[in-house]
């Protein structure tokens, strides 16, 4: 069974969800959807920040996506 984290997006109730981390020597991996598209859920590398305390998801030129606190990982960790 996969732990589903739904996140807060921004004050007009969108979510970001993550579910299945996965660890793959120093890099971390989670699938995510949002509420704000219509895409399934999609294994992305996370990238950790601002020493330890958030996450990010970059798009594929380095722009930040998303960011959430890493506790957020805690969550769905198995």
């Amino acid at each position: 069974m996969s732990i589903i984290a739904s996140i807060p997006a921004d004050n007009l109730g969108n979510k970001l969800f993550i579910k299945d981390l996965r660890e793959d020597e120093e890099r971390i991996y989670v699938k995510y959807r949002s509420t704000h598209n219509d895409i399934p859920f999609t294994e992305v590398e996370i990238f950790i920040v601002e020493e330890g305390k958030n996450c990010v998801i970059t798009g594929e030129d380095g722009t930040i996506l998303w960011r959430f606190s890493t506790g957020w990982l805690h969550k769905i960790k198995d």
